[in-house]
């Protein structure tokens, strides 16, 4: 199981800060595609933009910021999907 943990303007386009996905393992972007297929369609929208991870989302496992949407999260990690601090 793959534990992922919604924060900020994403927790409230999907409706729930925390997930759990049963699998072994899953890409960023599976994660999101079952995300979105779940709960709301249009996060796929905002959480890839030209196929890469949007550039104000903030995507960690453990102490690793992910890079790419085919980055794997393991069976057993806590992804984190948070917004980057922006102004004004």
């Amino acid at each position: 199981m793959i534990k992922v943990k919604i924060y900020a303007e994403y927790r409230d386009i999907i409706g729930k800060n925390e997930i759990d996905v049963q699998c072994d393992q899953m890409t960023f972007k599976e994660i999101v595609e079952y995300i979105s297929t779940k709960y709301n369609k249009e996060f796929m929208n905002v959480a890839i933009q030209n196929e890469k991870i949007n550039e104000y989302m903030l995507v960690m496992v453990g102490d690793r910021m992910l890079m790419s949407i085919d980055d794997t999260i393991k069976n057993g990690e806590t992804l984190k999907i948070l917004a980057t601090a922006h102004g004004g």
